[in-house]
């Protein structure tokens, strides 16, 4: 993990049609990479508002607030008008919806290219 200025560490760049295809075909994959990426993004922003345990097992709960936190990463992160998906999007496909979103904030925090699709 690289550190950025005045932020938490910058995770790991994923390919999210990839990670949504194997979740779907593999179900721990996905919650595998949901706990992953939860952990990223509770460490980037510094917060403790995030328990990735729980938040992985009660996804459906959780996605409802989840754009809020993207939001204010992505604003973390300096991303000119930021835009994040609806709720509804992140419980239909979740798995691409995050790893998506962190890839941008990744992006823009200097960790990477993001990520074509």
């Amino acid at each position: 993990m690289v550190q950025a200025g005045g932020r938490g560490p910058i995770g790991q760049t994923r390919n999210a049609t990839q990670v949504l295809i194997i979740s779907l075909l593999c179900g721990f994959y996905g919650f595998f990479q949901v706990f992953q990426e939860l952990g990223e993004l509770k460490a980037y922003r510094g917060k403790d508002d995030i328990n990735p345990i729980v938040a992985t097992l009660l996804w459906i709960i959780f996605c409802w607030g989840m754009p809020a936190k993207m939001l204010e990463a992505k604003q973390m992160a300096g991303i000119p008008n930021p835009q994040v998906p609806s709720p509804v999007l992140y419980f239909l496909v979740g798995y691409w919806a995050m790893a998506k979103d962190l890839n941008e904030i990744w992006a823009a925090s200097g960790g990477g290219q993001p990520q074509q699709y």
